[in-house]
């Protein structure tokens, strides 16, 4: 016996999913779908011109849309009395607001679900905001879903929680099909890593002082939680102050990696693997994107970004156009480095993963990699090796009170860091292919 659920890209059916009865997964998009003038697809992994793709590319692409934290995972299980290792059972619960545009509904739920944003938000009392980040600080599983915050599934390690703030300011859960809009992530006090709430706003916000698209994001004192909020990038509104789900997915997804090896040394992919994938973009977007990666590659090893793997960047899809989305999940592993400790690249750089050994032989490799001139890749690591101590001291200021003294801390360590990153540039010699 086969199951299905329906998957819907902003409130449009786009196609269907089905779970033989051995485990095999497939995906077909709707015929309707296809007749639209510029569909976008689910996935480049899962091309429009494939009429039913197979169990190999789906499973992957299926778990990058749930948590990687298995404990997360296990407590759903519990809960809905199903494997946590089974992506289409969780996601039949889960999986009404996922990332990008992605809506996984079951196939007897009414259709006009996915697309009903009339608003019906549960407003949620300050200390029911509290107690529920109190709560992921507490706790493994974290992460809590159903009556207590919505039916939404989002990727990632850290715990988090997704909820819709309203027009005056207070949060909510959606009761329909009105999309959550911001992401909170509390941090716990006690851990080596008790600022990363703060590390993170200090690197975007730097990001976006030297110009590289970022995610939104604030810090914000709960009263128990110390909470980095962050705006969803994959969130619009229309003419009609309609919500709107914008489309986007990882580079994992992008090409056909599961979660597990979102590392390159665990066989994830490379910057090789990546331009390989960019090869294949329209014209119009290709240089951009190209560009824009190397730009996001380049900062997140200045500031010491050690996470930086390929779950980390992503893509916006919308028809046939393709751009890399904006900066999210940056932090800087500089302000924990014990003395002698060297940070490490998660994707190798050139010849080398560490970043101190990096030269500009390295760089320019990169940068031909990605089909950038090395004259132009080095101008651009040496645009944001020289901008970015004034960018992150900017970006510390811009940090609340109770936050300040954390946030100049981290602005000072990845400071000290960063001219460490780059200080092969002037006058090395390159490769030239």
């Amino acid at each position: 016996m086969t199951d299905h659920l329906n998957v819907y890209l902003d409130g449009i059916l786009a196609g269907r999913l089905a779970q033989a009865s051995g485990g095999a997964l497939s995906f077909s998009y709707d015929d309707l779908y296809l007749t639209r003038r510029v569909p976008t697809p689910l996935s480049l992994s899962m091309p429009l011109s494939g009429s039913r793709h197979s169990n190999r590319v789906v499973a992957a692409w299926l778990e990058g849309l749930l948590p990687d934290n298995l404990g997360v995972r296990e407590e759903w299980g519990r809960r809905f009395e199903v494997s946590p290792r089974n992506p289409f059972a969780l996601l039949r619960h889960v999986g009404r607001d996922a990332a990008g545009a992605v809506q996984v509904l079951p196939a007897d739920v009414d259709p006009p679900d996915a697309a009903q944003r009339t608003g019906k938000v549960r407003r949620l009392s300050h200390r029911e905001v509290n107690d529920l980040l109190v709560g992921l600080t507490v706790r493994d599983a974290g992460w809590e879903v159903g009556a207590g915050a919505g039916r939404w599934s989002l990727a990632g390690v850290q715990n988090k929680v997704a909820l819709h703030r309203l027009d005056d300011g207070d949060w909510g859960v959606p009761e329909d099909s009105t999309p959550t809009t911001h992401i909170l992530k509390p941090t716990r006090a006690e851990t080596r890593f008790a600022d990363l709430h703060v590390n993170e706003f200090v690197c975007l916000r730097a990001a976006g002082h030297l110009g590289l698209r970022t995610a939104h994001v604030e810090l914000v004192d709960f009263g128990g939680a110390k909470t980095l909020v962050s705006t969803r990038y994959d969130r619009g509104r229309g003419p009609d102050g309609a919500w709107l789900r914008l489309h986007q997915e990882d580079l994992l997804q992008a090409m056909n990696y599961p979660p597990s090896k979102k590392y390159q040394s665990d066989g994830g992919p490379s910057v090789k693997n990546v331009a390989a994938l960019f090869a294949t973009l329209a014209l119009a977007d290709r240089d951009v994107v190209r560009s824009s990666f190397f730009d996001a590659l380049a900062f997140n090893v200045l500031v010491g970004g050690t996470d930086a793997h390929a779950k980390n960047y992503s893509l916006l899809l919308r028809g046939s156009r393709v751009a890399l989305a904006p900066l999210y999940d940056v932090a800087s592993y500089a302000p924990y480095l014990s003395k002698g400790e060297a940070a490490r690249s998660s994707m190798k750089m050139g010849r080398t993963w560490q970043v101190r050994d990096l030269t500009a032989e390295d760089w320019a490799d990169v940068g031909i990699s990605l089909g950038l001139d090395p004259d132009d890749a080095l101008s651009r690591v040496e645009r944001l090796r020289v901008g970015l101590p004034e960018a992150v001291a900017a970006a510390a200021d811009e940090a609340p009170e109770p936050f300040l003294g954390d946030a100049r801390r981290v602005a000072q360590a990845v400071a000290r860091q960063s001219h460490l990153k780059a200080r092969h540039l002037p006058g090395a010699t390159r490769r030239r292919g």
